[in-house]
Parts: C-alpha cells; structure tokens; sequence
C-alpha cells in the first residue's frame, strides 16, 4: 500500500476525514457488486498489508465476504482515488464495544491509484471525497478503533 494511502488509513489523523466515507465492494451471491458505505471510524491500516475493518454482522456485505472472502475499498478524496483489493478474514462474529459489528481483517492483494491521464484530460482531477454528517461519539469511536488495533 502507498505511503500516502496507509497515513490517511492509519487512523492518525481522524479529524481530517471525519466526515469523509469510505465505500467497499463486495459480490453479492448473483455475481454483482454490492457497495456499502463505512467511515474513516470503521477502517484501520494495521500496516500495509493488514486493513481492519468493523461492519454490521447481519449486513449483506459482511454475508458476502463471509460467503467468498473478498472486499474492495474504494477511498477517493481531493485529488485521490485509489482501489485496495484483497482476502478477507472475519476475526470475530461481534465486537466487545459494538457486539453489531464484525471485526474484519483484508488483506491487501492489489492497490490501484486511478487518476486522469494528463495527455487526455488535462487538469482533471477528484475535488472531494463522498462526504456525510455525523453525530459526535468520541468514546465509541476510540473504543471501536482500540478494538480493530487490536
């Protein structure tokens, strides 16, 4: 994983993406991508070949990577889109501090870093991430990072 990718993954700088969504991919059971939407508070580079990720136990995604272990996380923000690929392992069914979740763990396969080629689309750029609102739980939110370090 990129340099750039892991810092903005590493859960070391929360502030700045607070309100900015992470999507994942996974295949649904018909062979369709089947997208879902988490936070920067739900997603933690262990390293650069380890991503923790926290999602609802009874979700349709985590039923997928369950069923075929594989994820894709889309991170796209100012100037940046980059497309982490991998295996995925669930390491526990419920989380201590958030027995709705599922602690998962991808294993980074492939990073892919799209971006406009210049000779074509001169000055083409991603100006913003997917951004959301959200309500203020520092203690979750410490307790649930804690846990996926873990």
């Amino acid at each position: 994983m990129p340099a750039d990718l892991y810092q903005r993954l590493s859960g070391n700088n929360l502030e700045a993406h607070a309100e900015t969504a992470i999507l994942i991919c996974t295949m649904d059971m018909q062979g369709w991508p089947h997208p879902a939407v988490l936070s920067y508070f739900e997603v933690l580079a262990r390293d650069e070949r380890n991503v923790r990720l926290a999602l609802y136990g009874n979700s349709s995604s985590a039923a997928n990577v369950r069923r075929n272990g594989k994820l894709t996380i889309l991170v796209y923000d100012e100037r940046a889109a980059y497309y982490v690929k991998g295996a995925v392992e669930e390491l526990a069914r419920e989380m201590h501090c958030s027995p709705e979740n599922s602690k998962l763990n991808l294993r980074v396969e492939h990073v892919l870093q799209d971006e406009a080629n210049e000779e074509f689309e001169p000055g083409a750029y991603i100006t913003s991430g997917v951004t959301y609102k959200r309500r203020a739980r520092p203690h979750f939110t410490e307790d649930l990072l804690k846990e996926l370090a873990e």
